[in-house]
């Protein structure tokens, strides 16, 4: 054992800090995002002095919180350096005793709280602590006012799947005021003909229409840009690619040159052998296209969004969230206007329906605004 372990204190200990990291938990972490900061030439600190770090939050009742803001950031630096090893002086005893603390106000702490006060019966106290300004963690949303008209997107968590009937999430749905699981979505009522569009931002990726496009700047040769629409139906003739790029997304786009069995639970034959190679290495056999071409275009699509790419992670990754899906449907993705804000909205609307303006349903909640009085 090294003397840094050694001399571990015994909280630090407890949390497992002295644990050995493998290669997996590594190249799991976030210190991939650390190293590819750093080879981009612009240290952490300089890029953390950079006055646009938080950005734009738009309006609303997420415009303080579009994600790891500086103040965010910063505050976690200081965990980091052991600034609250300590209670500072000026921190007084409210005298204020609790039945349950929970750390983190994502979906898993308001679920944790909702589940709590519902066992622990009248009476009880429960406090949910947060170190963003709004609850939701990886569930948050933006909105932005866009000539007139309030335009919503997600900012993390984004898709929830239709459940069985009467199972325990389609219960636990129907609970907090997701009545009617299966979300009906607004049609198209103008004369001219509709536009095909995505409910999620994942269920047209490789089969988009006539009415997308690709994006080519400067990296292209292209000053100003071009978008490139309906890019399968012209076969990407015309793109500013080469040839050989264009037949290499045209056999991605084709679908797998070779049989594709799918694994049909967490731990068979099929995912313990996908699970044992990089989804790259995957990609290259199945498709026939070389690495420069998934890393370069394919990394962002490939692997579910993780923020990992797939030279790192395992085959796997590309079927398991395929496995949470319970009915064999096509349309079982869901996604509300705001992602899963809506999840974490009516946990809260629940807990304290005062929080949240408007009755306690899908569109109230989804556009009514938070009371934050009532949450601090």
């Amino acid at each position: 054992m090294s003397n840094s372990r050694r001399n571990l204190k015994a909280e630090d200990r407890a949390l497992g800090l002295g644990q050995p990291i493998s290669r997996r938990d590594f190249l799991n972490s976030t210190l991939i995002a650390s190293g590819a900061l750093l080879t981009s030439g612009v240290s952490p600190a300089q890029l953390l002095s950079q006055e646009d770090w938080t950005g734009y939050g738009g309006v609303g009742d997420y415009s303080s919180s579009n994600g790891n803001t500086y103040s965010i950031v910063q505050s976690g630096h200081g965990i980091r350096n052991g600034d609250f090893e300590t209670l500072p002086a000026k921190v007084i005893d409210t005298g204020e005793t609790y039945d349950c603390v929970i750390v983190g106000g994502g979906i898993s702490g308001l679920a944790a709280a909702l589940f709590f006060m519902r066992q622990s019966g009248s009476g009880s106290k429960c406090l949910v602590l947060d170190n963003h300004p709004i609850f939701g963690g990886e569930a948050k949303r933006n909105e932005f006012m866009v000539d007139g008209q309030r335009l919503i997107a997600h900012q993390g968590s984004a898709v929830f799947f239709q459940q069985y009937p009467h199972s325990f999430l389609a219960r636990f749905y129907e609970s907090i005021g997701l009545s009617s699981p299966k979300l009906e979505y607004q049609t198209w009522g103008g004369t001219d003909s509709a536009l095909p569009l995505s409910r999620t931002p994942y269920d047209m990726v490789g089969s988009e229409p006539a009415s997308y496009g690709f994006y080519f700047g400067a990296k292209f040769g292209q000053r100003p840009g071009v978008w490139w629409t309906d890019p399968w139906g012209k076969k990407l003739q015309g793109a500013p690619i080469s040839d050989a790029l264009r037949a290499e997304l045209l056999k991605w786009r084709a679908g797998p040159q070779k049989p594709d069995p799918r694994p049909k639970y967490e731990g068979d034959e099929v995912s313990r052998r996908l699970d044992g190679i990089t989804l790259e290495d995957h990609m290259v056999d199945l498709y026939g296209i070389s690495r420069e071409t998934i890393r370069t275009f394919l990394s962002p699509v490939e692997g579910g969004g993780s923020g990992l790419g797939p030279d790192v992670l395992s085959a796997y990754a590309d079927y398991a969230a395929d496995l949470l899906r319970p009915l064999e449907s096509d349309d079982t993705d869901q996604m509300f206007p705001g992602g899963n804000t809506g999840i974490a909205r009516l946990m809260v609307k629940t807990l304290i329906p005062d929080s949240i303006s408007g009755a306690n349903t899908l569109e109230d909640v989804s556009r009514g605004k938070v009371n934050f009085g009532l949450l601090d």
